[in-house]
């Protein structure tokens, strides 16, 4: 099974360093099948960098994320285009997104409409940096949930193991409390005796 991660690398991945932080998400996600070899085993990462065009970021020598370098805007057009050429190849597509969501709002809307073409596609984004337009990355996840970058770990999870089916929120314990409340009897004695 394959998971195809992508990178924002366009100029604003420049400011506040953002795009240190991808590379740190990077190698994590890289590291993961010494992490849980069971629970990995059979996975394929494969990286991307994207902003008008998409690069694979090849590991380098030593194992590690290779320098990323931001410039430009980004396309999220591209990435529809790319993935189209992998639709019938794999059976799911598993789309993870590491961005800061700085991309116009005519973007998202085509983005979408591209989306809809395809059969099999699970798609979860992860916000990276404080400026992160959490609205427009939940526009563009399969199931309208962005993570923290600090959530790397849930949304790489969701992306292998979850599906896009809408999830109802369990009861509360508070709720189960209430049903069965008892009454406490009060003792007949004198407490202030």
């Amino acid at each position: 099974m394959e998971l195809f991660i992508f990178v924002d690398v366009s100029g604003s991945m420049n400011e506040m360093g953002k795009i240190h932080l991808q590379r740190n998400l990077c190698r994590y996600a890289a590291q993961l099948r010494l992490i849980d070899q069971e629970k990995y085993s059979g996975l394929d990462i494969r990286l991307y960098q994207w902003a008008q065009n998409i690069a694979e970021a090849v590991l380098q020598s030593d194992g590690d994320i290779p320098a990323l370098s931001a410039e430009g805007s980004s396309n999220l057009c591209v990435i529809s285009d790319f993935l189209s050429q992998y639709q019938s190849d794999t059976g799911k597509l598993m789309v993870l997104i590491l961005s800061d969501g700085n991309f116009p709002n005519p973007d998202i809307v085509s983005f979408q409409k591209k989306l809809g073409t395809f059969s099999d596609l699970i798609i979860r984004t992860v916000a990276v940096g404080a400026d992160a337009d959490l609205l427009k990355l939940k526009k563009i996840s399969t199931n309208n949930t962005v993570y923290l970058s600090e959530n790397i770990a849930s949304a790489i999870d969701s992306t292998i193991f979850g599906s896009d089916e809408l999830l109802t929120a369990p009861v509360s314990t508070a709720r189960f409390l209430e049903s069965k409340q008892t009454e406490i009897e009060e003792s007949e004695e004198d407490w202030d005796a």
